[in-house]
């Protein structure tokens, strides 16, 4: 459980002990201390009285239904130590009621603070502002005297952190005045950026923007990163990679002052970018899965091409809506041929799901309980793939080999609705629709090709929203929704303005990623530390907080920048510069990859890995041939090979910290290292083992630990 999560569990247990009028003074005191530290403590404060006083009403009603009827008597012939109904009726009311007040106190003194915050002004009778609270404080003390024994339970406002001042020299202007609680700043409207703006005003605009959310959250940004963060980083997030050590000391050395930017545009170009970019969308369009029947390389040579030639996104993804032909000619077909079993649902719920930013797929069978999402919707555009058929081509065969098949997507020139059963078991119509366009369902229609061109083209820019809130997401590891493909008015994104103005620029450069990559990457707060300051701690969306990108939020390596990061730590001349002549390492990569995926072969065709901190993946790092390879000092140009040729066990340590890590030592750490050889040198001779063959042995054991670290498996 996450420290929330046990914050929220303490508080429920300190609620019910309020509410069964059990609660100890130091009980009571904890129970104000979790909630004024925390806004969602005294959301889950104000929710469980609620419920608590709804009940206790509830409870009294159901007692008086309760109560049977008896013969009318004279008031004489009734007990003196009878009850009357209406102290029954305070017997079941008095705890609720009193749930109720302290519940309308709190709720008027957060009407008071948010009508101050929306027009602030100076208080000029500080008496005269006291009134309210102590008219609450009599209702206080009347319940009170109705009932000794359940206590109320004050919220000071000035002391919950989202009724502080947002300053410290505001709090120090006011003087001797009471303070007034204050919201965080409204940020002002800002004016959009003109058609096709300049790079650094783009830049300049997505800095202000992330600045305007760190003033509206009351947070300070940590500080910047170093440079050998920074290019480790990027190195990963760009090419899938961490750098050699040639490739880090060339960045670390060099004194330009536009080198990042140099360096952005020079991992743009490079063979690894394309190598990198068509495996991470080979895996979202079809899986890691290898045993399905479609050419996986194919595809990802359609795919290569594409990034290669730096084609409009929009253009890639029509391609890949639209496609026809057979699975080894056209590599774009693969995508649908993936995904058009269960009549077509996988195919829908992916297209909308990857390229638009939308989830659609739980309105298959009704409608949405959490927005205004339809089932016809779903079934719209489904009917986009219902003129699409599989077919299995048999292809002449070879000397001596079998007769062989391959898949092929053909579209039919039928019309016709395409009919959905509602949970009622009616049965409805749908016709082709997107975006509130709709397409004529007459045959020698191609509804595929209408769908691309309506996603691609015209005033909706979804597609181009959804590509910028993935790719954000990419370099941050949070988008600005979460999850990063359930866009909608439902879900709102994080920086709005941001969002929309990246959008249209995106569209405006012609779709262009690298330019879009670009843009993120040279921003400030992809530059900034990975490490917490005092000032943004709160910045934490691992607990469920909204990212304000205050520093850069770690991720973990995906097991393809795990696999080919490894093989830049044990040997530099095994890193792929050309797809050309890479496609067979990468085969060996996607078998190694196997022992981590897992396939769910539900109606959506889903997956999932087991390398996040299992332990598969532990005993990979710890004993894999991976791992074992790097740490081979016989292989010809292998790391260690060329550290052991150093003289200094200084230059060795760097070396060692430089390949695996991307930076050099501390000087404690250095010194502790140096130390750890000399002593594992020593033992090992103690053993009989050769000197030289100890040596080895003692900085294979420093290379390993390096590699097993979480400072190398994580993206930071």
């Amino acid at each position: 459980m996450s420290k929330k999560e046990v914050k929220l569990a303490e508080l429920s247990l300190l609620m019910e002990a309020l509410c069964e009028e059990r609660l100890s003074l130091s009980e009571q005191a904890r129970l104000e201390e979790i909630v004024l530290s925390d806004p969602d403590a005294m959301q889950f404060y104000l929710n469980y009285s609620h419920l608590h006083g709804t009940l206790h009403w509830d409870q009294a009603q159901g007692a008086e239904e309760q109560i049977p009827e008896a013969t009318p008597v004279s008031e004489t012939d009734l007990p003196e130590t009878t009850p009357s109904t209406p102290a029954l009726r305070r017997k079941y009311l008095v705890p609720g009621l009193t749930a109720a007040c302290a519940l309308g106190f709190i709720l008027f003194v957060w009407t008071a603070w948010f009508r101050q915050s929306q027009q602030p002004v100076v208080v000029e009778n500080p008496a005269d502002q006291k009134e309210p609270v102590a008219a609450g404080n009599a209702v206080e003390t009347q319940l009170a005297a109705q009932n000794n024994l359940h206590r109320s339970f004050q919220i000071e406002a000035s002391k919950h952190p989202m009724l502080q001042a947002q300053q410290n020299d505001r709090l120090q202007s006011t003087g001797n005045q009471p303070l007034v609680a204050m919201k965080p700043e409204r940020v002002p409207p800002v004016e959009a950026l003109p058609a096709s703006a300049p790079d650094e005003a783009i830049v300049t605009f997505i800095n202000d923007r992330i600045q305007d959310g760190w003033k509206a959250a009351n947070i300070e940004a940590s500080p910047f990163a170093t440079d050998e963060e920074w290019v480790r980083r990027v190195y990963l997030d760009v090419i899938g990679r961490i750098p050699t050590t040639a490739e880090a000391e060339q960045f670390l050395k060099s004194k330009q002052p536009d080198k990042h930017q140099q360096l952005i545009q020079k991992l743009t170009a490079s063979p690894s970018y394309v190598t990198n970019w068509s495996t991470i969308w080979t895996r979202l369009l079809i899986g890691r899965t290898m045993s399905r029947d479609i050419n996986r390389r194919a595809l990802q040579d359609f795919l290569v091409q594409s990034f290669a030639d730096n084609r409009p996104w929009s253009d890639i993804v029509f391609d890949l809506v639209s496609a026809e032909g057979d699975a080894d000619t056209n590599g774009a077909t693969n995508f649908l041929l993936a995904h058009l079993n269960n009549e077509a649902v996988p195919a829908t719920a992916i297209t909308t799901r990857l390229f638009l930013g939308t989830q659609i797929q739980c309105t298959q069978c009704h409608n949405h309980p959490f927005n205004d999402a339809t089932q016809s919707q779903f079934w719209e555009i489904n009917s986009f793939f219902k003129q699409t058929k599989v077919v299995r081509k048999k292809m002449p065969p070879k000397a001596g080999e079998k007769q062989a098949s391959q898949l092929a997507l053909v579209s039919l020139t039928k019309g016709g609705t395409t009919f959905y059963e509602t949970r009622q078991g009616l049965m409805q119509p749908a016709y082709p629709e997107y975006a509130g366009v709709k397409v004529s369902d007459a045959p020698n229609i191609n509804r595929r090709q209408e769908l691309a061109k309506l996603m691609t083209s015209g005033d909706d820019q979804q597609l181009a929203r959804a590509m910028v809130n993935r790719m954000w997401a990419h370099f941050f590891g949070y988008g600005f929704t979460r999850p990063v493909d359930d866009m909608g008015y439902h879900n709102s994104p994080t920086h709005p303005e941001l969002l929309n103005e990246l959008a249209h620029q995106f569209v405006d450069s012609g779709y262009d990623i690298k330019q879009l990559i670009e843009w993120i990457c040279l921003s400030d707060a992809y530059r900034l530390s990975s490490q917490f300051a005092s000032d943004n701690e709160s910045d934490n969306p691992d607990d469920g907080s909204t990212p304000n990108f205050s520093r850069m939020y770690v991720k973990q390596m995906t097991a393809e920048q795990l696999y080919d990061s490894l093989q830049v730590t044990a040997n530099p001349a095994l890193v792929v510069t050309d797809y050309s002549n890479a496609w067979s390492k990468m085969q060996k990569r996607d078998q190694w990859l196997q022992q981590f995926v897992y396939t769910h072969e539900n109606e959506e065709n889903d997956e999932t890995t087991t390398f996040d901190g299992t332990i598969t993946q532990a005993l990979t790092m710890m004993n894999g041939q991976l791992v074992r390879n790097s740490l081979d000092v016989k292989q010809e140009g292998s790391i260690l090979a060329s550290v052991l040729k150093e003289r200094s066990p200084d230059n060795r340590i760097k070396k060692l910290s430089l390949a695996a890590l991307t930076r050099y030592p501390s000087s404690k750490e250095l010194a502790e290292l140096k130390r750890l050889v000399k002593e594992r040198t020593r033992y090992l001779t103690n053993q009989n083992v050769p000197p030289q063959t100890a040596i080895q042995q003692s900085y294979q054991d420093i290379y390993w630990a390096y590699l097993n670290s979480n400072e190398f498996i994580l993206i930071h």
